[in-house]
This record gives structure tokens, sequence and C-alpha cells, in this order.
């Protein structure tokens, strides 16, 4: 396995490299994705190990030496191949004054790929990114079919939501439309989640939009925006990334029908696989008192599967350095970092 640092000529056509990958890449080792990042204090890193591209994201932490970050990666599509991979991975970066690497491939939560990849010397740790669990669409067919196979309760909602008037359409991520969307965000989020900063949410999206890679859908009601949907891109592959829907007025149907013109509108660039971005767990998803179960119950009415991946793992680099990490330096960085800065640091 050769592992080297991409060339500059590489750097500039990544997204498409990143889309030639095993797993068909992933949104999050988009080149976007990575250098927006940059806001929150990583630094991207762009590595090509044989026949598969990674972006890692790197942060320094004193004094044990640098942390290496995979968002969704490596894409090498299946554990075997994960696993070749991770001896070169780990020689390369001990040369680079690396502790320890977190990966979290979307490989499948099957307990033989989970022991498989343990066995590799990797350590289960907590994750990261919303869609662990997730509800995916394929999209490569008909439209018309596509909706006829959603549940009969979304496909009420969708037909209310016509009759209704609301109207749906991609918009500009213009600083106006970006307001409207993080109040929009920070209205569904109250008392159920934090989010970043609203400076950082408009570099994001308009990052991806200038690059062609994220695009707004609006749905209006009279004119007021009641529901708004982030879509990222990347090759054959999109993701819901950002959703929100007013609090102030109920419109039925209106958050749905806006997945019937994301999936419209995608289908126009030739996407066929929708990352509708988080749910709970299959096996949680019956459960009331599961935190994400009025999500689970939304996405779940446009393909019933739900998705579970591997999860999220440490490859240690330098076993010291990355246990004093495990055990208290992970910890304490990520508080004090919350304290200071209310977010995440990853």
């Amino acid at each position: 396995m050769t592992i080297r640092f991409a060339t500059p000529d590489e750097i500039a056509r990544w997204d498409s490299i990143i889309s030639e990958n095993p797993d068909g890449g992933n949104v999050m080792q988009g080149r976007e994705f990575a250098e927006q990042k940059r806001a929150t204090g990583w630094t991207p890193v762009y590595l090509m190990a044989d026949g598969v591209a990674l972006t890692v994201l790197q942060k320094t932490v004193l004094p044990l030496g640098r942390y290496w970050y995979v968002p969704k990666g490596p894409g090498t599509g299946d554990a075997a191949a994960l696993v070749a991979l991770l001896p070169g991975l780990r020689a390369f970066a001990a040369g680079k004054g690396v502790f320890g690497v977190k990966v979290d491939p979307e490989l499948s939560s099957d307990p033989a790929v989970a022991g498989a990849l343990e066995a590799a010397g990797l350590v289960r740790v907590a994750d990261v990114q919303p869609n662990v669990s997730t509800v995916v669409l394929d999209i490569s067919g008909d439209l018309e079919a596509i909706e006829a196979s959603f549940g009969s309760k979304t496909r009420y909602n969708i037909r209310a939501a016509r009759k209704a008037g609301v109207e749906t359409r991609v918009v500009e991520v213009d600083d106006e439309n970006c307001a409207i969307f993080y109040r929009l965000l920070a209205e569904t989020a109250e008392g159920s989640f934090s989010i970043r900063s609203e400076e950082y949410y408009t570099g994001f999206w308009q990052r991806h939009a200038r690059a062609q890679a994220g695009a707004f859908l609006f749905a209006f009601v009279d004119g007021e925006v009641v529901a708004a949907d982030f879509i990222m891109v990347l090759g054959a592959k999109a993701s819901r990334k950002d959703a929100a829907s007013t609090r102030k007025r109920t419109v039925r149907g209106a958050s749905a029908l806006l997945e019937v013109a994301a999936i419209e509108w995608l289908k126009a660039r030739d996407v066929t696989e929708y990352d509708l971005c988080g749910a709970p767990p299959s096996s949680e998803a019956k459960n009331k008192d599961h935190e994400h179960y009025g999500i689970g119950m939304f996405k779940t009415g446009f393909n019933p599967a739900i998705t579970d991946f591997v999860g999220t793992f440490d490859l240690p680099v330098k076993p010291l350095q990355h246990k004093a990490w495990l055990r208290i330096g992970e910890r304490a960085v990520l508080k004090v970092h919350r304290m200071r800065h209310h977010e995440s640091w990853y």
C-alpha cells in the first residue's frame, strides 16, 4: 500500500477523484467540506492510497501531537480493503507526527465487519456525524414511481401540501436567504439540538453553492418560508445536510413536498442516491422515547429501511499518546472548546 500526498492537480479536481472511490465518494469527503473546516481550526490534508482518495482533517493537540480525522471515510467500499489500508496509513501518519486517526467509513453495521476492524487494531469511539444511522433513497428511477413508493401517510401529506398551495423552489444562497434559513434552523433546534454560529453556516452554505456542490430549496405558503433544505452533492450522491421548518405555523406536508422537489432537482443532475442524513438506529425506530423518533418517522415515510453503518473508530498511531487522549485528553479538549466557543470541537 503506497500512501502519498495528493498533487496540486489532483487537489484541483478532488471531488471528481473522491467520487471514483470504491464507495462512490461522500459529500463529507469533498474539498469544499474540508476547506470550510479551516474556520473551526482544522487543516485539510489530501492523500492518495493506491486507488482510494482520502480527505483528512488535521488538528494539533499539545503536547500529544497531531490528530487526524477522515470524515465518512476511508471510502474503501468493504472491510477487507480498509483493513489492508490501515498498516500503510499508520506508518505514513507516524512519519507526520500523528498520534491517532479517527475514521467513520460507511460500512455495514454487521458484527463481522466491526470484528474485522477491531481485530485490525481499530478502537471503537463515540460517533461524530449524525448519519451513522440514516435513511437512503434510491432515486435512479422515474420520479412518479419514486413518489408512488413512499408510505401512504407521506403521500397523503404531499397531496395535502399541494392542495394547500405550498410552493417549492430552488433559491439563491445569498445573505438574505442564509439569514432566513438560519432563523428557521435556530427555531427548529431550540431545546432539541445545538447549532453552530450563523457566520459558520453562512460560510458553509455559500462555499458549497459557489462550487455548485450545494443548494437551497425553500417551501413557501402565501410568500412565507415554512421549510428549508440545504442539499450537498458530490458525483452521483447527495445529502440533506441541513433542514428546518417553522414551529409557528403548522403546514401539513410542506417538508414532505420539499423532498419531492429536492429529488426532482437532484435527478436533473444525474444523482442516484439521496441520504436524508440521520435517523435513530433501526433497532430503536419504534421507540417513542428515542430522541430521534420523530425524525425517523418522517424519513422512513420515504423509505422504511434504516441503514445502520458500522460506526466510528480510532487508529492508534502512537499508543501511549493515544491512550492518554482517550482517557482524559479528548474529554478535556471537547469540554473546554464547547465552553469557549459553544460548539463541537469536531
